[in-house]
């Protein structure tokens, strides 16, 4: 159990410092693009927020699997999304936010989240076919077929 644990938070802590160092790096080279050769501390952490609240969906899209599998996908990204707009209210409260805060965070959040859902939804699907075979295997297991592997033929 205790290494279960310790195996999540290890995957969670290498997923965040990939996706804040892509971000990062990213958003510096745009800001230079811009002629701006300085970002706020301010920004940084928020942006590290921002990015924790995006890796705990992602676990939560691994771990919870729900029957109708859009479900699966929606209820997480809702709920990040919800915490993602009380953290932008939070914020206002030590900076005056841009009055396109919530839209530019909204657009952000989803755009990546769409990506990472089809990333995820990918690799599922192609688990599920390496495991079973193939397509009709997966088929045959849904409509109640039995799917017999090699080994037991």
């Amino acid at each position: 159990m205790i290494n279960k644990i310790a195996n999540e938070l290890k995957r969670g802590l290498i997923l965040f410092s990939v996706i804040f160092s892509f971000t990062t790096v990213l958003s510096s080279s745009i800001q230079l693009y811009q002629g701006q050769v300085t970002d706020t501390n301010f920004h940084i952490i928020n942006r590290a927020a921002v990015v924790l609240i995006a890796v705990m969906t992602i676990i939560l899209w691994d771990r919870v699997k729900l029957k109708n599998r859009v479900l699966t996908y929606l209820v997480p990204y809702s709920i990040s999304m919800g915490v993602v707009f009380l953290y932008v209210w939070f914020t206002g409260f030590f900076q005056p936010l841009h009055p396109d805060a919530y839209r530019d965070i909204f657009l952000n959040f989803t755009v990546i989240s769409i990506l990472v859902m089809t990333v995820i939804f990918v690799r599922d699907k192609l688990k599920t076919k390496n495991s079973t075979g193939s397509e009709d295997g997966e088929n045959k297991k849904r409509n109640g077929g039995t799917v017999r592997s090699k080994m037991e033929e």
